[in-house]
């Protein structure tokens, strides 16, 4: 019978673990996936570091529950020490690996302690200001800081005379967690081709991050990255500008979208927008050839604006130090911005400038951005879309499904209701993107069920490494007016292939 218990235990153990509290959390309190914020771990650092104390604390909670469960449910079942942490280092595993969430999990270091803290609490007490002086002040590597403190354990273990089993079970947990980080340790190896900085990431990220980086990325507000997306990346934000009745704002810095989008639906004005000065560029390379020797700039298609212009008129003036390169991406909106973070991932990555602007291009080819319009009024008085005339006039009401290509706003089809529009494009995007090894973003201007909806029918699907649900920018609503909801993809290039292209 006690085999049978044991059995169980395991196997509820791993059930346990793969209940993801960092995911179930972040998805609660923003409705977003923390595997695609931060660092893209599901664990309660990132979560305080993306999301927020409050949450952080509560995955915390649940973490180190998780680890001591089956070691407190073995000892009161009178099960031997063995089988309790056997449960146990099934629930690290099923939370490095959750059966329910893809097998996308964190890397197990709270469920562990929890796990230790239920086995011996006296000593894992003492060994966490350890853990934590390595890990939040001197390297900010998880991996070094719990192999340093959990190999302390043992030696406390030792010391005050416990069984072997218990002595040992720090370095049982270590291995766990090794077996888990290594598979993603050398998948980050493979793809990129800086190495030294592969190894940088994972044994000292703080003093990876005291070097100077060599090349920034800049892209405008047109790219509609959310915030945390373009921190994590460090890419450099110039925003638009949006010329309104009533005065002129910054896009995404002095215009809130809700309220914008509920002018428009009920002042029905036209909007204009300009593209930033050459002014406002130069000011950006003169802040960033203070941490930087390169930059490279992605703008919108010069068809579309003026702005690929105007950051190249500023590298030509005098009081320019920086060395930049202007990239016209060809197409806009968040594919732009998929563009800008596969240009930030080679720059980090350590690859030259040649190596980044081959990135680039290779990049253009795999990304894109489709959307269907509420109403064309805006995209054609704004004068971008010229051939969508003759339905603004038209006693029928058609909802367009538009293609940004090469510079170009090109037209996909159209439906008498939105809903079939809607239908049409998903079936476009089903005969033209993979089903898995890409990212996804869903946007809309103020449409938001629309576009939940709409990402319900997409992970029906497709099976993104990332995505996310974003409102576009005011600038991009300007043009094609509130109600749009759309798509815009990155298909990823194999491993071998992005190793290539970094290299110098």
């Amino acid at each position: 019978m006690a085999h049978l218990y044991c059995t169980l235990l395991v196997i509820g153990g791993y059930l346990l673990g793969s209940a993801s509290s960092a995911i179930l959390i972040t998805r609660l309190w923003t409705g977003k996936d923390i595997r695609a914020l931060g660092n893209r771990n599901a664990g309660g650092a990132d979560v305080a570091r993306s999301v927020g104390l409050a949450p952080a604390a509560i995955v915390v909670f649940f973490d180190i529950s998780k680890g001591a469960l089956p070691i407190m449910i073995a000892h009161l079942l009178g099960l031997t020490e063995a089988c309790g942490i056997g449960g146990a280092v099934a629930a690290v595993l099923g939370h490095s690996y959750p059966l329910y969430f893809r097998f996308r999990g964190g890397q197990g270091l709270t469920v562990s302690l929890g796990a230790l803290l239920a086995l011996t609490p006296f000593e894992t007490l003492l060994i966490l200001p350890v853990l934590g002086m390595l890990y939040l002040v001197i390297t900010g590597s998880a991996v070094v800081s719990a192999a340093t403190a959990l190999l302390l354990l043992v030696g406390l273990n030792l010391w005050r005379g416990y069984p072997l089993i218990i002595v040992l079970s720090p370095l049982i947990f270590l291995g766990t967690m090794g077996l888990c980080i290594i598979p993603r340790a050398f998948s980050d190896w493979r793809e990129r081709a800086n190495k030294r900085s592969v190894v940088a990431q994972w044994l000292s990220p703080k003093m990876q991050r005291l070097e100077k980086p060599g090349i920034a990325v800049i892209t405008d507000s047109v790219a509609s990255l959310p915030a945390e997306w373009s921190t994590r990346e460090g890419i450099h934000i110039i925003p638009m500008t949006l010329i309104l009745p009533d005065g002129v704002y910054r896009d995404g810095v002095e215009v809130e979208p809700r309220q914008y989008y509920q002018r428009l639906r009920e002042e029905h004005f036209l909007p204009k927008t300009s593209a930033p000065s050459p002014g406002e560029f130069l000011s950006i390379y003169q802040q960033l050839a203070q941490t930087h020797r390169i930059g490279i700039v992605i703008t919108p298609p010069k068809e579309l604006t003026r702005t690929w212009e105007s950051a190249y008129l500023a590298t030509q003036m005098d009081s320019n130090p920086l060395q930049v390169e202007v990239v016209d991406s060809r197409t806009a909106g968040p594919a732009q911005g998929f563009i800008a973070v596969a240009a930030a991932r080679a720059a980090s990555s350590g690859a030259d400038m040649t190596a980044v602007l081959e990135s680039i291009r290779m990049t253009q080819k795999d990304v894109g951005f489709v959307g269907v319009l509420d109403t064309v009024k805006y995209l054609v008085e704004g004068g971008r879309g010229a051939e969508l005339h003759q339905w603004l006039d038209s006693a029928l009401r058609v909802y367009p499904i538009l293609y940004i290509h090469e510079g170009r706003i090109n037209l996909v089809g159209a439906a008498r209701t939105k809903s079939k529009a809607v239908e049409r494009m998903l079936h476009w995007l089903k005969g033209k993107l993979p089903a898995e090894s890409l990212s996804l973003a869903i946007v809309h201007t103020d449409a938001f069920q629309e576009a939940e909806d709409l990402k319900e029918k997409l992970m029906s699907h497709f099976r993104p490494d990332e995505h996310f649900v974003a409102e576009l920018t005011p600038v991009i609503g300007a043009h094609a007016g509130p109600g749009l909801v759309g798509v815009a993809w990155w298909i990823h290039p194999p491993p071998m292939q992005q190793e290539e292209n970094l290299k110098p």
